[in-house]
């Protein structure tokens, strides 16, 4: 699984205007968001994270941790309850991932049965219920009113959970994704360790890309929705 990102990262880093368009791009959200990073020693907000093997919270594989988050006030947002609007962010972000390059890359290399997971009628259908997958790539091993995690089906070393939520802060909501990447420590008599995306440089500043703008313009999208009653499809929730 990573070789595809790297493949990807190789086709948007060919053209030096996109280049210089993606590290402007990226400075201007990260005015916007929350942004930690965390490499070994993890916070301890994932111990929430019930499908999180035991041996990842120990320290004792090889983990990074990134998290990216905006808030906004409550009075802002549309009046319908929280965990509607939360499973509309989780619809429209996947489906806006769905377009991303590195999507287009995974559509070749799923079986043909998974390809409708990229689909927007597929995405725009689900409740996000444990077993669910999406993109071909995620599959939800959690699910709670503010919550879902969603597992990373990667081949070979390296494994990880994509976890969105959102939680109240007095007049504020917080909307929050955080990706979890782990693999096995190098062992005695190893040559070669497993690279994880998020330590390679390229590909993290291309997950930071994603996932800031996909939580920054995906609290925008439920801003928006105010006043506008015809974009709640709250009968489907």
């Amino acid at each position: 699984m990573p070789s595809l990102v790297y493949v990807s990262s190789i086709l948007l880093a060919t053209s030096s205007a996109t280049v210089t368009y993606l590290y402007f791009l990226h400075r201007s959200l990260g005015h916007r968001i929350h942004h930690e990073f965390h490499h070994s020693e993890l916070p301890k907000s994932v111990s929430t994270v019930l499908s999180l093997p035991v041996e990842v919270s120990r320290g004792e594989c090889r983990a990074f941790y990134d998290h990216a988050s905006r808030r906004v006030a409550r009075k802002l947002l549309p009046t319908q309850q929280l965990e509607d609007l939360f499973t509309l962010l989780l619809r429209r972000n996947m489906t806006a991932f769905s377009r991303f390059p590195q999507a287009w890359i995974l559509r070749l290399n799923v079986t043909p049965a998974d390809r409708i997971t990229f689909r927007a009628s597929h995405i725009q259908s689900l409740q996000f219920k444990k077993g669910d997958l999406v993109c071909g790539l995620y599959r939800v091993q959690e699910r709670a009113p503010n919550k879902a995690v969603l597992e990373l089906l990667f081949k070979g070393d390296v494994h990880g959970r994509l976890i969105i939520r959102f939680w109240e802060e007095g007049e504020e909501v917080v909307f929050c994704t955080e990706t979890i990447m782990w693999t096995s420590k190098l062992q005695s008599g190893q040559s070669k360790k497993a690279i994880v995306p998020l330590e390679n440089p390229v590909l993290r500043f291309l997950h930071e890309m994603a996932a800031w703008w996909l939580i920054d313009s995906g609290v925008t999208y439920l801003l928006d929705l105010k006043g506008n009653t015809h974009s709640l499809d709250v009968g489907s929730l």
